[in-house]
């Protein structure tokens, strides 16, 4: 059964990060299968009682290259279908009148700034500036990583193995020389390990990935914690 116009939608709301936060429900009509998940909050908001403040969330390009929006489906980090950002999550698979829970990324390292709204940038980007800075964003472009977080939310201990493992797969080409690899790959293991939690090996982080990168990038992290192993014995 497709969608015949109305959603319950439980949606969080939070003040502010100091602020406890909760869900509300709301209903919303004129909900078509082509509907995303972006344009069900803007229909959200656009049908909001008067008086009641807009629900606030992070929007992007929408095409699903800019990593901006995110937002947490049912339980599932941009939404039901795998591999795609918030911004093209149509709504199709859900039947009139059923109830949908929208609630930010959930994750330490993304602290909720107000109701869908979190803060990816502190975490994502210390381990970009420790990797130097235009050099660790490179990398990242270079391996597809469009620095959604997602794949963070979706960790259950909320690591950053994938994100941090695509940019130290592409980080070698981009060195000067190996002592110069080694430094900037022992500076974004630091960081990350201050950023964000242990690797799961679950998996999680794939199945969400807008990018679709691989499981292998996972084991960057670890070739490089080998790698900073021996050379400490070596010295």
């Amino acid at each position: 059964m497709r969608i015949t116009g109305t959603l319950q939608v439980e949606v969080w709301r939070q003040a502010d990060g100091g602020a406890e936060g909760g869900f509300e429900t709301h209903t919303v009509t004129g909900v078509s299968p082509e509907t995303t998940v972006l344009e069900l909050l803007d229909l959200l908001n656009e049908q909001m009682p008067e008086g009641v403040e807009p629900i606030s969330y992070d929007d992007g390009c929408r095409e699903g290259i800019c990593g901006k929006c995110g937002v947490t489906v049912d339980g599932v980090a941009h939404g039901p279908q795998l591999n795609r950002a918030s911004c093209q999550q149509q709504v199709a698979a859900f039947t009139d009148g059923q109830r949908v829970r929208i609630e930010p990324l959930r994750a330490a390292a993304f602290p909720v700034k107000k109701d869908l709204s979190v803060d990816k940038k502190a975490a994502l980007r210390t381990v970009v500036k420790a990797a130097g800075g235009p050099v660790g964003m490179k990398a990242l472009t270079e391996a597809g990583c469009i620095s959604c977080g997602a794949c963070v939310a979706a960790c259950p201990n909320g690591s950053g193995q994938l994100f941090v493992g695509s940019l130290l797969t592409e980080l070698p080409p981009l060195a000067k020389d190996d002592d110069d690899r080694r430094t900037r790959s022992g500076k974004v293991l630091d960081a990350a390990e201050e950023s964000f939690g242990p690797c799961s090996t679950l998996g999680d982080c794939t199945e969400v990935c807008p990018a679709g990168l691989p499981l292998e990038n996972l084991s960057a992290v670890a070739r490089e914690h080998l790698r900073r192993r021996r050379g400490s014995a070596d010295g």
